[in-house]
């Protein structure tokens, strides 16, 4: 949870606390006992299989002692999940300054979820994973209490008792997190904005970017193939088998990368940023690069060289304006009209 490329996930926790002013937010009641505490939280994500909401707590917050070296305090990040069917939420809490604190597994009843008003019942047992330490389970006491003053059976205290010690082993794993947190982490919560209010620009810029990093994998494998092959035969030296076996080697590099990429089974194409390009940025280039053709007198000189970048350009106005139109089913006139544009630019230069 801590590991950080050039600053990329601090800067990405830092945009997670800027809530804008539109967002949907979800009033959550939770219940323990006699306790009641209400929260205001955003809503990143309600899908029928999973919710996922933001909390950032703000300077009224009292600070909250989770166990002998953590403590919650104003300014903290915390992103909860939740399944409408299961028996618990998990919640990855972030110190204010970006530090990951640890993941908190509260056992309740199957929540009631209303529209904007959520209600949980919680159970009192939770299991607590801090930064760099093994699962505990907390507030067992507490759960012998509420036994004691008639608030759970004994039946249901032990299917609670049960349930936590499932989850206090299941966190002596490498991998136990359920996919919904591993892949939707706190990092990622620009990118649940984007997915929330702008599905297709989302979708578009995943894809653009998977082929981006696609291209730049197979480059990567075909720089490193040729190498040796220069280096162990005569396949750029003479025609003949060797530089047979290159081509078909590196075509098959090419075809087996391609599913992985498109899919985000790879490293660099598995997050789902939010986009560096959008239709308009896409439609301003497609302007540029048309100028550029008109105003060059030796077409046939850079034909080779525009060529492929407005055949680059052309397929990611394409894409824009596909998932503009099937996600938001709205109009994509600036997608349209970098798509027209490109292939008026790609008749001229051929």
């Amino acid at each position: 949870m801590d590991f950080d490329v050039f600053g990329v996930r601090r800067r990405a926790l830092r945009l997670a606390r800027n809530i804008p002013d539109s967002a949907p937010f979800v009033e959550v009641e939770v219940r323990r006992g006699e306790d009641v505490k209400r929260f205001r939280q955003e809503l990143l994500a309600d899908w029928p299989e999973m919710k996922i909401t933001l909390q950032v707590l703000d300077g009224a917050f009292s600070p909250v002692r989770i166990d002998g070296s953590t403590t919650l305090r104003p300014g903290s990040l915390l992103m909860w999940y939740l399944w409408p069917d299961k028996p618990y939420e998990i919640g990855i809490f972030h110190h204010a300054r970006g530090t990951y604190q640890g993941c908190y597994v509260n056992l309740i009843r199957p929540p009631r979820l209303e529209s904007r008003s959520w209600i949980i019942e919680d159970l009192y047992l939770d299991v607590w994973v801090p930064a760099g330490g093994r699962g505990v389970l907390l507030d067992e006491d507490e759960l012998d209490a509420a036994v004691a003053r008639g608030e759970l059976s004994a039946d249901e205290a032990e299917e609670v008792r049960e349930l936590g010690r499932r989850w206090l082993a299941a966190t002596q794993g490498s991998r136990w997190l359920p996919a919904g947190p591993r892949r939707w982490s706190p990092e990622m919560v620009p990118a649940l904005r984007l997915r929330r209010d702008a599905p297709g620009t989302f979708h578009a810029a995943r894809l653009s970017g998977r082929i981006i990093a696609y291209g730049l994998y197979v480059m990567g494998v075909v720089s490193a193939t040729s190498i040796g092959f220069a280096a162990f035969t005569d396949a750029f030296m003479v025609a003949g088998p060797a530089q047979q076996v290159w081509t078909f080697v590196i075509v098959g590099e090419a075809l087996a990368l391609a599913p992985f990429a498109l899919a985000g089974r790879l490293p660099a194409t598995r997050w789902p940023q939010p986009p560096l390009i959008d239709e308009r940025s896409l439609f301003v280039a497609t302007l540029v690069a048309g100028l550029a053709v008109l105003g060059l007198n030796s077409r046939a000189e850079w034909a080779g060289a525009l060529l492929p970048v407005y055949g680059t350009l052309g397929l990611f106005s394409l894409i824009f304006a596909v998932s503009r139109w099937w996600f938001d089913r709205e109009v994509p006139v600036f997608a349209l009209a970098g798509v027209a544009m490109t292939l008026l630019a790609l008749v001229f230069l051929l």
